[in-house]
C-alpha cells in the first residue's frame, strides 16, 4: 500500500511557507502545504463561511491529490477547516484517510460564549481591516495564548505576518469565526475516521481542552501553540512516527 499525501493548512495570518521546514524533514513522505483563502498565493479568494471555504478546499486537495490516500495537518485555524471539511461538509473527500491537528479548538459549548468570540472576531477584524499591519500584529501576539513567547520571538512573527495582513485577514475572521463553528466534540470522540491531535507541552489552553475530551494527544516538547514552527525537530519527529505507525497497521 502507497503512503498516504500529507497536505497541511496553515493557520490565521499564515502561509504554505509555514510547513516548509516541517517538509524539509519529512523525505520519506508526498507533502503538500495549501495557501487558505484570503493568505498567500490566494489571497484573491474570497471566503464568506465555512462550507464555502471548505468547498474550496476540497477543489485545491482533489486536484493535488487526485484519488490517492491522504492525511490532512492543519494548524489552528487550518485544523478547525480540516475538522469541517472532514466531519460536516457535503463535498468529495475521496481518500481521506485521517486528520492531524495542532492546537485546533473543537468548538464552543454555550451560546453566549459563541456570542462573546463572535463580538471579540468582529473587533479585531475592524482592527484589521483599517490599523497599520505591525500595530494590530503587536497586540495580537499579547493574546494569553502566545504568553510563552519570547519578545525575539514576538518581534519574528510580526515581521514575519505583515505582509499577509489586511482587509484579507479581516473577512477571513468574520467568514470562519469560532463562533460560526459548530461544536465538534461529541463527533470527534464517536467518528471512526483516525484523529490525532499535536499539542505544544507550553499551550496550557489547548492541552486541558485535549485532555478532557480524551483525544488521541502527542506533546511536542519545548513549544507552545505553534509548535510546528517552535520546535519543527520534535514536530516532524512525532508525524513520522504516527504516519509509519498507522502505515505498518
Amino acid at each position: 500500500m502507497a503512503k498516504p499525501h500529507l497536505v497541511f493548512l496553515h493557520g490565521l495570518l499564515g502561509t504554505k511557507a509555514d510547513w516548509q521546514k516541517i517538509i524539509e524533514k519529512l523525505p520519506h513522505f508526498s507533502c503538500l502545504a495549501l495557501d487558505l483563502p484570503l493568505h498567500g498565493e490566494n489571497k484573491h479568494i474570497d471566503v464568506t463561511d465555512f462550507d464555502n471555504a471548505a468547498k474550496i478546499l476540497a477543489q485545491q486537495i482533489q486536484s493535488a491529490v487526485q484519488n490517492q490516500p491522504y492525511f490532512l495537518i492543519g494548524y489552528s485555524l487550518g485544523g478547525r477547516l480540516a475538522l469541517y471539511y472532514a466531519l460536516q461538509a457535503k463535498v468529495e473527500k475521496g481518500d481521506l484517510q485521517g486528520l492531524i491537528l495542532e492546537g485546533a479548538n473543537l468548538g464552543l459549548i454555550s451560546e453566549q460564549e459563541r456570542q462573546q468570540r463572535w463580538q471579540n472576531d468582529c473587533d479585531w477584524a475592524e482592527r484589521f481591516a483599517t490599523q497599520p499591519a505591525h500595530q494590530v500584529l503587536e497586540d495580537w501576539y499579547q493574546q494569553p495564548v502566545f504568553a510563552h513567547l519570547t519578545a525575539e520571538q514576538r518581534q519574528a512573527l510580526i515581521k514575519l505576518r505583515q505582509a499577509n495582513c489586511g482587509e484579507n485577514i479581516a473577512q477571513m475572521l468574520k467568514a470562519t469565526s469560532l463562533a460560526k463553528q459548530p461544536d465538534f466534540r461529541s463527533q470527534v470522540r464517536s467518528n471512526s475516521l483516525p484523529i490525532f491531535y499535536l499539542c505544544g507541552e507550553k499551550d496550557v489552553k489547548f492541552r486541558q481542552m485535549a485532555t478532557e475530551n480524551q483525544l488521541n494527544l502527542h506533546f511536542i516538547p519545548n513549544a507552545g501553540h505553534n509548535a510546528h514552527q517552535e520546535n519543527p525537530q520534535a514536530f516532524s519527529q512525532c508525524l513520522a512516527h504516527i504516519l509509519t505507525k498507522i502505515h505498518s497497521i
